[in-house]
């Protein structure tokens, strides 16, 4: 008989974690980019968040880069980098948008640029698990409700404005707070995950 190989996806990193960009101690003057993966509604909710960072939270430049496509690498990371100072990232609502938004996130991370990225609830594991695989355990994601998309529009907007309070906590903590944080978190499972009693 022939052998079956059976690859777990959950396995641990084959390199040691890696740690997270360090994190201003304020967002005031800060460069701020907006990472639009490309999925429907994610405009409208990054609109949101720059909106209110911008207004409440005395960021500087707020810069949009839209990827266009969600299920691909941004292909603009080492342009945008230097850029900002901080990325709000998303919006995972799929599972493809979800795995490559956690994508662009370890690679601006790599580069020195704090970023969170906003998944929603039911991608959220998903998300955790392919940062583990990428050597970023401890990455920072915003869960959304989900579904993301919504007839009336000031609903969706409202899911980036319940986010920005999170997304500036996890951009001005310190990395290692948070890696710590997040290396120990177990976001629930989907809602067609959970069997109904």
């Amino acid at each position: 008989m022939g052998q079956i190989m059976l690859h777990i996806p959950t396995s641990v990193p084959d390199t040691l974690p890696l740690k997270l960009a360090p994190r201003p101690g304020t967002l005031r003057g800060a460069r701020l980019a907006l990472l639009d993966n490309g999925k429907e509604f994610s405009d409208q909710v990054l609109d949101a968040v720059g909106e209110v960072m911008k207004r409440e939270y005395d960021v500087g430049e707020v810069t949009i880069w839209r990827k266009g496509f969600p299920a691909k690498a941004a292909p603009f990371i080492l342009e945008m980098a230097p850029s900002c100072d901080v990325v709000v990232n998303g919006v995972g609502h799929c599972g493809s948008s979800s795995p490559w938004s956690v994508h662009d996130a370890v690679a601006l991370e790599k580069e020195g640029v704090p970023t969170v990225t906003l998944i929603s609830r039911s991608f959220c594991p998903l998300g955790q698990v392919v940062a583990q695989r990428l050597a970023y355990p401890g990455l920072p994601i915003v869960l959304l409700p989900h579904p993301i998309g919504d007839a009336d529009e000031d609903k969706i907007r409202q899911k980036g404005l319940d986010a920005v309070e999170e997304c500036v906590r996890l951009l001005t903590t310190p990395g290692e707070t948070i890696d710590a944080e997040f290396q120990a978190k177990k976001f629930p499972l989907p809602e067609h995950a959970v069997a109904r009693l």
